[in-house]
């Protein structure tokens, strides 16, 4: 799949990072509501408790009472459970903001995964079959390359070279691919799709 920069497509797993943030959500929802009745208890408390919402110095000296995390242990646990929701919300902010696969692009990967290469007169898949069905999934595809201006052009040459389909534009293509190091296979018959 590394033979053309336009094969580099691959699944951004949107549904499984929805599902990640929703559960982190709700990590920080609840951690959230354990600081406030925290907040309600010290400040309908007695006077020593009330002292500790008004400096952070007193209230990080208290210990644990009757098992409950104190405010500054409740903090740490929120830094820490933030920093992961947010590192992950980027990520998933960067998946979304990756281009969708060109059309033709999608379908060229698709048919290189469902007929191969020929290989000493048989059909190699490059992968097995529950491993390319990632394909199928065009809705949650990107792809690494960016679009370019060049694109139309790119489409143009491909329908031209699909045309004019022979033995002598195959040879020419192959030489050009294999002298670019592209390839260390022979395929026997090069498909231009």
């Amino acid at each position: 799949m590394d033979s053309d920069d336009n094969f580099m497509i691959y699944r951004r797993f949107g549904f499984l990072y929805s599902r990640v943030l929703l559960s982190k959500q709700d990590e920080l929802r609840k951690l959230e509501e354990d600081l406030d009745a925290l907040d309600h208890s010290d400040a309908n408390g007695t006077d020593r408790t009330r002292k500790c919402l008004k400096s952070q110095a007193k209230d990080f000296a208290r210990e644990k009472i009757n098992g409950v995390q104190t405010r500054k242990e409740l903090l740490q646990t929120v830094e820490r459970k933030l920093y992961q929701y947010g590192q992950i919300l980027l990520q998933a902010h960067q998946m979304v903001s990756m281009s969708k696969p060109a059309a033709r692009d999608h379908l060229s990967v698709q048919n290189f995964l469902e007929n191969g290469v020929q290989e000493k007169g048989k059909c190699v898949r490059p992968l097995m079959q529950a491993d390319s069905d990632f394909i199928f999934r065009k809705e949650d595809l990107v792809t690494l390359r960016p679009g370019r201006e060049s694109a139309w052009l790119d489409a143009f040459v491909e329908r031209f070279l699909k045309m004019i389909n022979c033995k002598p534009v195959q040879t020419l293509l192959l030489v050009r691919i294999l002298l670019q190091g592209k390839s260390s296979i022979m395929p026997v018959d090069i498909l231009l799709y």
